[in-house]
């Protein structure tokens, strides 16, 4: 008889039975488990996508997910601080396969005048041969167009500065800023479009240009002032970012990524995601402070049961295992049924996205970058697997108590009449 009640089908068996009896209170328990599973998935999805859009815009705004740039410049940007030579470095980096796209800019500060005035501006100098190049500014430009590759003296700039100049497409302005040489120099521009991307920062005070304008004005020859690189797959930053370090030649330039670049949005990631696991924390402790008021009455409505099987001869580790099989069973009928209800809805919003155009129409400015108003759903299958082991682990842990309590029934009393 002892060796009957240890064997692990016998008590796969108790296990599953004892969750059948309880019918109602297993799918009530299940429900929960699967809904806080579901919640918790569809809050990860939505603030991994949300990041992953508010990044995407910022280094496509900025410099890229990872930069080349000359020692020091970040420190103390000057113009006569550039990359003199970027043919070989610009070939190298094109050479890894991690890398999508690789743009030569030049960025700088100077002052942009008309008769209306002059406001202090931030110039960045972009080869409109480039298809890709501009994105984010050529899906926002709300008058005119972006830069062409004529060789034309153009600019194109944020709406709130063209509306502080009073500037028009087609009105000109006197760009004046430092060269590469240390002197005052000016060039005249004409507007070729106004852009809106809904940051406040970026269309009061950016301005973009033909690179080769710039070079020309600054004495660079060929020189840029940084290389903005754009990774296929931005999650295999950190193994890009090492194989594009050894590669480059010991030099004055350095690799840098965008977290170096872009802390103020670096730290907003940071600080959210700790939000997140909070709120994921509190959601997980709620389901499993259920599962274990589910399992402990289990165990309490079954004293006298558990009583007469450990008086047969089942041992207290066998009971042990039965009650904590009985919450395993629980928590993963409750993590299935909240994978088909959280994976559902996460690929509806992947898919449609979750619009927010009721509270704004135009993107918002948050941490020197724009969030689009559709936030898209992203859930990673590593982060899916996360959370699973979190609600299975969390719950198993509330049912070791119950189990324990259950293994140290002493028979005699609870056999006993009430």
């Amino acid at each position: 008889m002892k060796g009957l009640f240890t064997t692990r089908p016998m008590i796969i068996g108790l296990a599953a039975r004892n969750l059948r009896r309880y019918l109602r209170r297993t799918l009530i328990t299940t429900v929960g488990i699967a809904l806080g599973t579901a919640l918790s998935l569809f809050s990860m999805g939505l603030g991994d996508g949300g990041h992953n859009q508010m990044i995407e815009n910022g280094v496509r705004i900025g410099q890229g997910h990872l930069t080349v740039q000359p020692k020091g410049y970040l420190q103390s940007p000057s113009p006569s601080l550039f990359i003199r030579n970027p043919g070989p470095i610009l070939s190298a980096l094109k050479s890894n396969p991690g890398v999508r796209e690789v743009f030569p800019r030049i960025r700088g500060e100077g002052i942009l005048a008309t008769a209306a005035g002059s406001e202090g501006i931030l110039f960045q100098g972009v080869d409109p041969n480039l298809k890709a190049e501009g994105a984010i500014f050529k899906r926002s430009m709300k008058e005119g167009a972006f830069l062409d590759s004529t060789g034309r003296h153009n600019l194109v700039i944020g709406e709130k500065l063209a509306k502080r100049l009073n500037l028009k497409v087609g009105k000109k302005a006197v760009l004046t800023a430092q060269d590469a040489g240390g002197e005052i120099t000016s060039v005249l521009l004409r507007v070729k479009g106004i852009f809106q991307t809904g940051s406040s920062s970026i269309d009061g005070a950016v301005c973009l240009l033909p690179l080769g304008i710039l070079q020309k004005t600054l004495g660079m020859g060929k020189g840029v002032t940084s290389l903005a690189i754009y990774l296929s797959n931005p999650y295999q930053q950190n193994a890009v970012f090492r194989e594009l370090d050894k590669m480059l030649p010991d030099g004055p330039d350095v690799l840098l990524p965008w977290q170096k670049l872009q802390p103020q949005m670096r730290d907003f990631v940071i600080i959210d995601n700790v939000f997140g696991y909070l709120t994921y924390g509190i959601v997980l402790f709620i389901v499993s402070i259920g599962v274990l008021n589910t399992v402990l009455m289990s165990v309490m409505e079954r004293k006298r049961e558990i009583g007469i099987l450990a008086a047969l001869g089942m041992e207290n580790g066998a009971i042990l295992r039965m009650i904590l099989l009985e919450t395993t069973f629980l928590t993963l009928l409750g993590i299935g049924g909240g994978l088909i209800l959280g994976l559902g809805v996460n690929w509806y919003f992947s898919v449609h996205g979750l619009d927010l155009r009721s509270f704004s129409s135009e993107s918002w400015n948050l941490a020197g970058t724009v969030v689009d108003p559709i936030m898209y759903s992203q859930l990673r299958p590593h982060r899916i697997l996360q959370l699973c082991l979190a609600v299975l682990g969390l719950t198993l842990t509330m049912g070791i108590y119950p189990a324990w309590k259950a293994s140290h029934i002493e028979p005699v009393e609870a056999m006993e009449k009430p």
